[in-house]
């Protein structure tokens, strides 16, 4: 019962383990698909306590760090089991049912409006306490499985693929409640550390620590999670999605060129940016169809232009390594997603007078990284003349069959940049986009 205070709940053992037990419990019959949503959540009477209501849910969400100044060590840890468990009921319940989204995260509501903030706010948590519990010693580590620190990173799995279910439901409407969430911390947090960008960048290091499986798949969770809430970056700032792009984009660029960087954790990087750089049709159009009259599209194909550039700016040469040999990979999935960032990068910015001037060297940086054999093979291995075969071909045709020479190569370096051995982009200046593209890295205002 709600009514009850938290901290008189913490005061009894006995009845914690009991909760904690019984969302467990209902956290399986979900799962087994034994219970339908409609019989757990209480979607009409919020005072009907025979099921479990918006309020509740968040409370669960959230009692750790309430009680973690008056309670007891042991019992802020068995709040952090609970709050475990219960990402992984919502977890569960979301997982394709837009109806159960909605009705949890609808922001015409008080109540939507707090979930999601206390997942944002889980989230962040839990991403400190992973980050702290990865960077202690083996021994001090086995020592604290018990700790409230160590039950505290239990929930960054869960959150992740709760906030992805959340961000990819009906349509992404959800993802500016997600980005824009205001967190529950407490009074010394930074509230922009605690955003789920700032979170989810956090975590993304761990693919390439080097400290084994758990920390790979953690960070491979949280970049997807990451391509969810990005996926319809470009349109116009403020928008929540192009904003958040200039956090997680260079640490999703650092994670998929880094040489530690496993291959299962690349490949939802790459998915990740190429859902930042992608612009789908859908964004404008409203949803009976037409045309949308608040977005006007040659921004949103400059701004992608800018999202292209800031992929390649940090280290052409290797970003443009690490695609071709994807291409090579017996897993069709990250094939695909590399090819698809190719295909734009040589498209799209060599499409803008600007940056067009650009694409003889682009290709060549490809051609020693052996795109065009790799594309040859792709051609070859695809007998069915697939939409990769078809992109592969097109791709030869266009940028590498027979290309004439643009004059001279020390000429052409001059004129578009180079410093210490590195060729340089520059983003397409336009009207509303800043000289020099959105500068991501900068934590300042981008007006």
């Amino acid at each position: 019962n709600s009514k009850i205070s938290p901290e008189r709940i913490a005061a009894i053992p006995s009845i914690l383990n009991l909760i904690r037990n019984t969302v467990w419990t209902m956290t399986n019959l979900v799962r087994e698909g034994s219970l339908p949503s409609w019989m757990l959540i209480e979607m009409q009477n919020p005072m009907n306590y025979s099921r479990v209501n918006r309020q509740q849910l968040s409370l669960l969400l959230s009692c750790p760090e309430r009680l973690a100044d008056n309670s007891a060590g042991s019992t802020v840890s068995s709040w952090y089991d609970i709050a475990a468990e219960t990402c992984w009921l919502l977890f569960f319940l979301t997982s394709g049912d837009d109806a159960i989204v909605q009705f949890l995260c609808s922001t015409e509501s008080t109540g939507g409006k707090e979930i999601i903030s206390s997942i944002v706010t889980r989230l962040a948590i839990s991403a400190d306490a992973t980050i702290q519990r990865f960077d202690n010693t083996a021994s001090t580590f086995g020592a604290a499985r018990e700790s409230a620190a160590y039950k505290a990173s239990l929930s960054c799995i869960p959150c992740c693929r709760l906030l992805r279910n959340i961000a990819i439901a009906s349509s992404g409407k959800f993802v500016p409640s997600i980005l824009c969430a205001e967190t529950n911390t407490r009074p010394n947090d930074n509230p922009l550390s605690c955003s789920v960008e700032h979170s989810l960048a956090k975590l993304l290091p761990l693919g390439f620590s080097g400290a084994g499986n758990e920390p790979s798949t953690i960070a491979s969770e949280a970049a997807s999670t990451a391509g969810a809430c990005l996926f319809d970056a470009g349109l116009s700032l403020p928008h929540p999605s192009t904003n958040a792009s200039r956090t997680l984009l260079p640490a999703l660029v650092q994670a998929m060129v880094h040489p530690l960087s496993k291959f299962d954790f690349r490949r939802e990087v790459t998915w990740a940016i190429w859902n930042a750089v992608n612009v789908p049709e859908d964004l404008f159009r409203n949803e009976d169809g037409t045309w949308r009259q608040d977005v006007n599209r040659g921004d949103v194909l400059m701004i992608q232009k800018d999202l292209l550039v800031e992929l390649l700016k940090a280290n052409p040469n290797e970003t443009i390594r690490v695609l071709t040999a994807s291409l090579s990979s017996v897993d069709s999935d990250a094939a695909q997603a590399s090819l698809l960032l190719i295909n734009a990068i040589l498209r799209k910015l060599g499409s803008d007078a600007k940056i067009s001037g650009q694409i003889g060297r682009l290709t060549i940086l490809f051609e020693e990284a052996g795109l065009v054999e790799a594309l040859n093979i792709i051609c070859d291995l695809d007998t069915e003349e697939g939409e990769m075969a078809e992109m592969a071909a097109e791709l030869i045709d266009e940028f590498f069959d027979e290309r004439e020479d643009d004059g001279d190569e020390d000429d052409f370096m001059a004129h578009a940049g180079v410093s210490d051995g590195q060729f340089q982009f520059q983003a397409p200046t336009v009207e509303g986009i800043p000289k020099g593209g959105f500068n991501f890295g900068d934590p300042s205002p981008m007006f």
